[in-house]
């Protein structure tokens, strides 16, 4: 492979002169700079990235952590950060935690040892669980940057993006009222997150609401099966898309026609609720719009490492289709 002190012995001139001058430097003259630029396209030469990055004391790379690689939803916010870094001239590494503290840790460790110049991050679900933040944390005394997407640590006063996920629930439950529900069920299967907390409370402000939790599609599915056959719901909100697509399937199911007799909303922006028959009413989070926005927030910590802690609330819609 051909060097920078390989073009420069060639051309007699130093190691320094043809660096300025592949770097377009005011500091070399036009003809110098041609003569070094037309010699480095003879030589097919390319740049040694890792020592320019060494140089700089920079990798021009992102690590980003997801719970999760088969959610639609983080695939979209996956996109929404991989465009958004690519305009920007970065790259990005991406770990999948599968929701497990050990393989979250392992990935942070990884991203620890200089490949990268900061993280964004979507804490897995034992990790909140277990309430286990050392290991991020310890990103901070090795001064990289990090911002949370989506998920978050309640008390943790670190840069992160989110949705309105408190008042999202909260419309969406009002949007039923409105439209003369009287018997409403709240399903969900975030039981352990903090953002299923927050949906919970907004959801619940309404009076005789009922509710559904569980980590288990079985529970989730006995249970709401249960309640179909014996409670007259005409209204489900369910506050993740799996939750939704349960519902939907299971009302179906049970011969109940949708919206007629049973309307349903889902949190979602996946491929589930796009396919679905009838296509699901959703709260659409706008993924790729908190992918990008985790970035912009990420560069603007790296460009400045001391600014104050900066809260993203990307605004819900409510977007009602067939059910």
């Amino acid at each position: 492979m051909v060097t920078l002190k390989d073009l420069a012995k060639e051309l007699n001139v130093s190691v320094s002169t043809v660096s300025k001058a592949l770097s377009d430097s005011h500091e070399i003259s036009k003809e110098t700079k041609q003569k070094i630029l037309t010699l480095a396209q003879e030589k097919q030469y390319t740049p040694n990235n890792i020592a320019i990055n060494l140089r700089r004391k920079e990798t021009k790379t992102l690590g980003v952590i997801i719970p999760n690689i088969f959610n639609h939803f983080y695939t979209k916010i996956l996109y929404g950060i991989e465009s958004e870094a690519r305009k920007n001239g970065y790259k990005t590494i991406i770990s999948i935690s599968n929701e497990t503290f050990i393989a979250e840790k392992e990935g942070l460790s990884y991203f620890s040892n200089g490949c990268v110049d900061g993280v964004l991050m979507a804490p897995s679900e034992e990790s909140e669980m277990l309430n286990q933040t050392k290991h991020i944390l310890e990103l901070r005394k090795k001064e990289i940057p990090f911002v949370f997407f989506d998920r978050y640590f309640d008390g943790l006063d670190v840069d992160k993006v989110v949705i309105d996920d408190y008042d999202a629930a909260k419309n969406a439950i009002e949007y039923f009222t409105n439209s003369g529900k009287k018997n409403i069920l709240v399903v969900s299967m975030l039981k352990n997150l903090w953002i299923g907390k927050l949906r919970r409370e907004g959801a619940l402000t309404a009076e005789g609401i009922d509710i559904i939790e569980s980590e288990s599609e079985e529970e989730i599915e006995f249970q709401l099966n249960r309640k179909l056959l014996t409670q007259n719901v005409d209204a489900i909100l369910a506050l993740d898309e799996l939750s939704g697509i349960i519902s939907l399937n299971l009302v179906r199911t049970l011969t109940f026609e949708v919206p007629k007799d049973v309307s349903i909303i889902s949190f979602s922006q996946g491929i589930l609720s796009e396919y679905s028959h009838p296509k699901l009413s959703t709260v659409n989070q706008h993924a790729q719009l908190i992918g990008a926005n985790a970035v912009k927030l990420l560069l603007r910590r790296l460009k400045n490492r001391n600014p104050d802690p900066v809260t993203n609330v990307v605004k819900s819609t409510l977007e009602i289709h067939g059910t």
